[in-house]
């Protein structure tokens, strides 16, 4: 059996409590964790992320094991849960005198009562999932509940994905996997980081699921042309189109969250971009100089994140009904900002990392129900079950 020790213990509930609590974002959570434990090795890091993440995707079913009140937040039944199930010894702490005490076959013998605890999903969410996803819903939630893999984009406009492929193995002892119909990326295996690794800092790859690289190339940008990124965030599909545009033409990036607009600066330089033109989103924002300027305008807009649960499991507790009502009222109004910055005979492309319908398709028809010199080119859904990747949604419109 192993062993988990306090400082690791203590740890896991400290980091669940600002994840759950205070609506953080795991990942960050468990980086500044990292920081505070620069001795911690490998060992300590892979507990720390595997109980963490563990508990984020299965918390609702580790309630049920318990016998516990679901509005409570129990971080050491949950740990304990964890521990249990994944082998580890039960320390003799007062902390570990809880629920459950049953054996980890004993535990497994148990049926859920219904099938969003045995999935894990808040009852409105896994309700909403099967009306708009029906019989397919399930699928994804057993999917979602897994972990995510690792992916990197290659930047073309320093190397080739091989050469890259090559250097990483050769320099570096990393070996990585080529993914047929994804031309710039590299897959990872699991566990390993490379944001310090020396090609990285050296503008070489970026770390990017492999099927949010699809939206780049969908958008049919090409050298010469003016891009807008209308939801540019940290960029990371800002970058890819001006590696598309060979740094030819002129592209422009805006996002509402002045941090993030830092991040992508600090990523263009690294990449050695040349084109690119960030501002923040305002009332401030200059309108009309992208008044039918745009031949590609991207709207990565604002959503659930449901197709993202492999590597955010947070968003399915954080997230509520009035939160997406409201960030579907956001995704109208971007797509009719979106639609006067585009050109006659341009394209406006919507995204999102969501699977839900009515965030998507349904987006996409009322808009053009109300948009008669916007025509559907084409639309595609990516699902987590079909990768061990995220799930996307996008579809391409044409200006008449």
């Amino acid at each position: 059996m192993q062993k988990i020790h306090p400082n690791q213990a203590e740890a896991i509930a400290n980091a669940l409590s600002a994840i759950l609590e205070e609506n953080k974002r795991a990942s960050r959570v468990l980086e500044n964790c990292l920081e505070e434990h620069p001795k911690w090795g490998a060992r300590d890091r892979n507990l720390l992320y595997s109980a963490v993440y563990g508990i984020l995707r299965w918390k609702r079913n580790y309630s049920f094991y318990s016998q516990l009140n679901e509005n409570d937040i129990p971080y050491w039944s949950w740990l304990k849960t964890w521990c249990i199930l994944n082998d580890y010894s039960i320390p003799d702490w007062k902390e570990m005198d809880c629920a459950p005490h049953q054996s980890k076959a004993e535990l497994l013998a148990l049926t859920p009562p219904e099938k969003a605890v045995a999935h894990s999903f808040p009852d409105w969410l896994f309700t909403l999932g099967e009306k708009e996803l029906g019989k397919g819903w399930e699928k994804e939630c057993n999917a979602l509940n897994q972990q995510a893999g690792i992916s990197l984009r290659v930047n073309r406009l320093k190397a080739s994905p091989k050469k890259v492929q090559t250097a990483l193995l050769e320099k570096h002892q990393v070996e990585t996997v080529i993914l047929e119909k994804h031309p710039d990326a590299l897959v990872l295996p699991k566990g390993r980081k490379l944001n310090k690794n020396p090609l990285f800092t050296q503008g070489y790859f970026e770390i990017q699921d492999a099927n949010s690289q699809q939206i780049a190339p969908f958008c049919q940008v090409e050298p010469g042309m003016n891009v807008i990124d209308l939801c540019a965030g940290a960029g990371g599909k800002t970058l890819h189109f001006a590696a598309l545009m060979r740094n030819k033409g002129a592209l422009r990036a805006y996002d509402v969250e002045p941090n993030k607009l830092k991040e992508l600066n600090r990523r263009a330089k690294r990449a050695k971009l040349n084109i690119l033109e960030a501002q923040l989103l305002n009332d401030q924002t200059p309108h009309q100089e992208n008044t039918n300027w745009a031949d590609i305008l991207l709207i990565d807009a604002p959503c659930s994140g449901l197709g993202t649960l492999k590597r955010s499991p947070e968003i399915k507790w954080n997230l509520t009904p009035e939160n997406l009502n409201e960030l579907q009222q956001t995704q109208r109004d971007l797509l009719y900002k979106g639609a006067n910055w585009v050109k006659s005979g341009g394209r406006l492309i919507y995204a999102t990392c969501s699977i839900l319908p009515s965030e998507n398709e349904k987006q996409i028809e009322d808009f053009l129900e109300k948009n008669a010199d916007f025509i559907l080119e084409e639309q595609k859904t990516i699902l987590p079950s079909e990768s061990s990747f995220d799930g996307f949604f996008m579809a391409r419109l044409k200006k008449q």
